[in-house]
């Protein structure tokens, strides 16, 4: 079995177990013992697992849309009913060495109604394309995310995007390039832009890149979970996960932040 194949069925199977089955033995099956969890949801440990598990009860599940497999990194979208009062929506991200689940980040976000394109927070391609070259579309979506959030050059998303054809998921944005540019220009024009400061990791597979970063809206410190995708060239569409962070969310980790 290839590694790709074997870690993302190792991620897949134990997300499934735990959070859909409510099957805690899967902790010792598939986690290890030192595993690292920086969600600021849950305890970290094993037992925050399996703590959040049992108390959230028979009504938890996680409804997967997608699945990113990048080296020994696994990258989850969905949605959690019956974790909160409200269902959440977002994305998890898995490291796995020496074949056990050793890290896990997340980010998180309460479901909305579509957005004024008529978009959900999940809905869109879902597989990813394995005539697009990963590596050339991480570039992009990097190089987009450090001119254009990092660097705040709204003028320069024409340059990375396909028009009045990219596809927006963002509960606030209509469809367009020109609608998310007009969005980030108001909010900084309006004195709260959205502050990105850096990237921590990216989860790209052919035309999906998941970009996981930090940065502040309102001077609060902000999770940005972003998926891109990539076609010809260009970036056709955007999902998100933003949300506040606790002051003492756990930052430092020789794998990462977050």
């Amino acid at each position: 079995m290839p590694e790709s194949t074997s870690v993302r069925q190792l991620v897949v199977e134990a997300d499934r177990e735990l959070f859909s089955e409510h099957d805690t033995r899967v902790l010792r099956r598939s986690f290890a013992a030192d595993f690292v969890e920086h969600s600021p949801l849950v305890a970290d440990g094993l037992a925050g697992l399996g703590t959040l598990v049992e108390e959230a009860g028979p009504s938890l599940r996680h409804d997967v849309a997608r699945v990113l497999v990048d080296g020994d990194l696994v990258a989850l979208h969905g949605a959690y009913p019956g974790l909160a009062d409200d269902v959440l929506i977002g994305f998890d991200i898995y490291r796995v060495a020496g074949g056990k689940i050793a890290e896990h980040w997340d980010g998180l976000v309460e479901e909305t109604a579509p957005n004024p394109s008529g978009r959900t927070q999940l809905d869109g391609r879902t597989q990813p394309d394995p005539a697009v070259d990963t590596e050339s579309s991480r570039r992009l979506a990097v190089e987009f995310f450090e001119v254009v959030l990092i660097g705040q050059d709204y003028e320069a998303i024409p340059r990375y995007t396909n028009g009045e054809d990219f596809t927006q998921h963002a509960a606030d944005i209509a469809d367009g390039a020109q609608k998310m540019q007009a969005f980030l220009q108001k909010l900084k024009d309006d004195g709260s832009p959205l502050v990105y400061e850096r990237i921590h990791r990216t989860v790209a597979q052919n035309d999906f890149v998941l970009t996981q970063s930090e940065g502040s809206i309102d001077g609060q410190r902000h999770s940005f979970c972003e998926l891109w995708r990539v076609q010809e060239g260009r970036i056709v569409e955007l999902w998100d996960a933003i949300s506040p962070l606790p002051a003492d969310a756990k930052m430092a980790h020789p794998h990462g932040a977050f």
